[in-house]
């Protein structure tokens, strides 16, 4: 009998406990409902204010973690990022008696009062809602909420470009609060082991490279009162050796293809016009193409002052040959008509043909009336030398050629060198400068304009 009845007992011994597991979480979960029913009363919690309403401002202190940066656009003058923007804030009256925190569901979240933090700088934004939308709450029994989101910020980013493609660029994103004044609501970035804003480590731009992050907190002060704002500040250095491939050193080529119509001969025209003329259009086009995708500005960047160097030496070279081929054009043969007895007659009565001013005034009038007659005292020098248009001026045209062989290289190579110094040393001195924050200035601007406003109101009471 007792073998028979022991499989009975056994079947009920495992039937209670599996009832008292399904007991224990039901408490459990009857307990962390009826928090819930109990937090979120309507009599007792009004989700309309913020908390500790009408005493001290609420402290929210905030987090970042950069999961995506890039891409920086020079013509929209943007730049996109996208995060994880977590937000820390006390509301005592959710606090609870249970020594785990509650991880609520974002159906909840529309029932709590939730801080109304925007991007100030951002022209685009959105939270990712696949597959759902992403963002967590969690509530610890003492009331210190943590509220999570995934954003994508595409956040406006003037830019000088004086220095481009050796620039270093600043970004700034800054957040603040929508309706509430630094009064009701004070923004501080979270103090901990870690930095505030983390970037991952696999961020990797095409053109970038993210040299620094900082960020800071100040009140702004703007016609409708103070404002607590957050700010952050990515510098990025650009990448050079893009720009050195496709510009540089093409443009360099084109400028060192011009100087061959130097070694080749006078009499080949055509191959020196074609040559000429081919090296002008294709740095042309190489212009026109990278400016096709920079933004319409007003000044001179690095790269145009040295486009504009490659283009003055390239159309040099092709007046060189036009100035070549001038010289060396030859002349037309002019025609020389000997004088006869008859331009040596007297033209006055009272003269003799042996007077030396008759025959004078007879040379002065036969100049003068005829275009072609030649002078004696040049007729003995065309007839012993028998020349015919010789010129004034003997020039050595091959003479140009060698001497532009020379000059436009070493010329070039001088411009060169010092385009690099030049633009190297005021890129570090633009770095140096940036380095300083624009939230820093900012902030100081804004401390500034509250110090005189308060003199003023001290003034007039």
């Amino acid at each position: 009998m007792a073998t028979l009845y022991f499989p009975m007992w056994l079947f009920m011994f495992y039937t209670c406990l599996y009832m008292r597991e399904i007991g224990a979480v039901d408490g459990k979960n009857n307990t962390d409902s009826e928090i819930l029913k109990q937090l979120l009363n309507t009599t007792v919690y009004e989700k309309r204010l913020r908390p500790g309403s009408g005493g001290p401002p609420l402290i929210v202190n905030s987090t970042m973690y950069v999961v995506s940066l890039g891409p920086v656009s020079e013509v929209d003058m943007t730049f996109r990022l996208g995060l994880y923007f977590r937000q820390y804030w006390v509301d005592e009256r959710l606090t609870f008696d249970n020594d785990k925190p509650l991880v609520l569901s974002q159906d909840l979240l529309s029932e709590l009062w939730l801080p109304d933090s925007f991007f100030q700088t951002e022209t685009e934004s959105y939270v990712h809602e696949v597959t759902k939308r992403n963002v967590f709450f969690r509530l610890h029994q003492n009331g210190s909420i943590l509220m999570s989101m995934r954003v994508t910020v595409t956040s406006r980013c003037p830019m000088d470009l004086t220095y481009f493609p050796m620039d270093t660029q600043t970004c700034n994103l800054r957040v603040a609060s929508w309706g509430y004044t630094a009064d009701d609501m004070q923004y501080f970035w979270m103090k901990s082991d870690s930095e505030p804003i983390v970037l991952a480590d696999d961020i990797l731009l095409a053109n970038f490279n993210v040299t620094n992050c900082t960020h800071t907190s100040w009140n702004r002060t703007l016609s409708t009162g103070n404002w607590s704002t957050l700010g952050a500040s990515f510098m990025f250095g650009r990448n050079t050796l893009y720009f050195i491939i496709q510009m540089y050193i093409p443009s360099t080529l084109i400028v060192m293809v011009s100087w061959v119509s130097f070694w080749v001969g006078r009499a080949s025209v055509p191959a020196r016009a074609a040559l000429g003329i081919t090296t002008v259009l294709t740095l042309l086009t190489l212009i026109s193409s990278t400016n096709a995708n920079m933004p319409k500005i007003s000044y001179m960047k690095a790269i145009d002052v040295y486009f504009a160097g490659c283009f003055m030496f390239v159309f040099a070279s092709l007046i060189e040959f036009a100035a070549v081929c001038y010289l060396d054009k030859p002349r037309k043969p002019v025609k020389i008509r000997y004088p006869t007895p008859k331009d040596f007659q007297v033209v006055h009565s009272d003269n003799s043909l042996g007077s030396r001013g008759s025959l004078r005034q007879n040379m002065e009038y036969s100049a003068t009336h005829d275009q072609h007659f030649t002078p004696f005292f040049k007729l003995k020098k065309l007839i012993k030398g028998h020349t015919v248009n010789k010129p004034d001026r003997f020039i050595n045209v091959g003479a140009i050629d060698r001497f532009s062989r020379y000059f436009f290289p070493i010329t070039f190579a001088g411009l060169c060198i010092t385009y690099i110094v030049a633009y190297t040393l005021k890129s570090k001195e633009s770095d140096y400068v940036l380095s300083t924050s624009v939230f820093e200035m900012e902030a100081l601007y804004d401390n500034t304009c509250r110090e005189i406003l308060r003199r003023v109101k001290d003034s007039t009471n």
